[in-house]
């Protein structure tokens, strides 16, 4: 068994698994729903540890079938520890095939991760992929975010507080959510995940590529560049006040032509006429 094995299961049971103390003695478990019988995750994780056993499927009406893995002896825990959490990891090398981190990050990802479309918000029928693992912690940023950001070499954000509602405990995200990104971090990750993860992704990507490339630039503004809009308004002539530029713009002194201000001026003008009362 190589170190990035274990690395990976690691990875996977800081996503999935669970243990608390009980009655009888302590308890670890895994649980993965199988639509098609057992989650090959749950047999890969079961290999490299070599300990504990898998049950199911548990059937829920409403829901997919579930299987768990558990191990409950002492011994048995204590070997899952040795195997994954203290194994000691070596320096980095090429990020796609021997990396530990990456293998963690892989594990992390089969076990928490999701990669799917989501429809462009001013282009229709048009879908952007996104790469997307959420985590839960009563204080900060859930280390295992922090960690897997730095698995892939700082692409993609981490989100603020999240709620789902009252009763959902406080989680941030970790998202990844343009093309070339999503494509580097599968890159990266490619070697050590598992069938499901795999097809899921390539699925969003094949849709992606079957796209044609976007236009740059809001329809609504004209071409990109050009100086006059749609309107005819000369937007590079069309500031009243002096301009001063906050963080970005200061990179790019003409990022505030990029919109036509008359229309903006015009359109505010229209909407504040609506609202008031005949």
């Amino acid at each position: 068994m190589e170190s990035h094995d274990f690395a990976w299961a690691a990875g996977f049971f800081d996503g999935e698994g669970w243990a608390n103390r009980q009655r009888r003695g302590v308890n670890s478990r895994i649980n993965q729903a199988g639509p098609d019988g057992i989650p090959e995750v749950l047999i890969k994780f079961q290999r490299i540890v070599g300990v504990g056993r898998i049950h199911g499927p548990v059937i829920i009406e409403g829901r997919q079938p579930l299987y768990y893995w558990d191990a409950t002896s002492r011994p048995d825990l204590v070997q899952i520890v040795e195997r994954t959490l203290a194994t000691p990891l070596p320096p980095m090398v090429w990020p796609g095939s021997m990396s530990e981190e990456l293998a963690w990050a892989g594990g992390f990802f089969d076990g928490e991760g999701s990669t799917y479309l989501e429809k462009h918000r001013t282009h229709p029928d048009y879908f952007y992929p996104v790469l997307y693992v959420p985590q839960s912690a009563d204080i900060g940023v859930a280390p295992e975010l922090l960690r897997l950001l730095s698995a892939v070499n700082g692409i993609g954000r981490i989100s603020g507080i999240r709620r789902h509602g009252p009763d959902w405990r406080p989680y941030r995200r970790w998202r990844v959510v343009t093309a070339l990104k999503v494509q580097a971090v599968l890159h990266l990750l490619w070697p050590f995940i598992g069938d499901v993860k795999r097809s899921q992704a390539r699925h969003v990507m094949e849709t992606i590529h079957s796209q044609p490339d976007l236009p740059r630039g809001n329809p609504a503004f004209g071409a990109a560049g050009a100086r006059f809009c749609l309107r005819g308004h000369d937007k590079w002539n069309a500031r009243i006040r002096p301009f001063k530029g906050r963080g970005k713009n200061e990179e790019d002194p003409l990022n505030h032509l990029r919109q036509c201000l008359a229309c903006v001026r015009e359109d505010a003008k229209a909407r504040r006429n609506r609202k008031r009362r005949p």
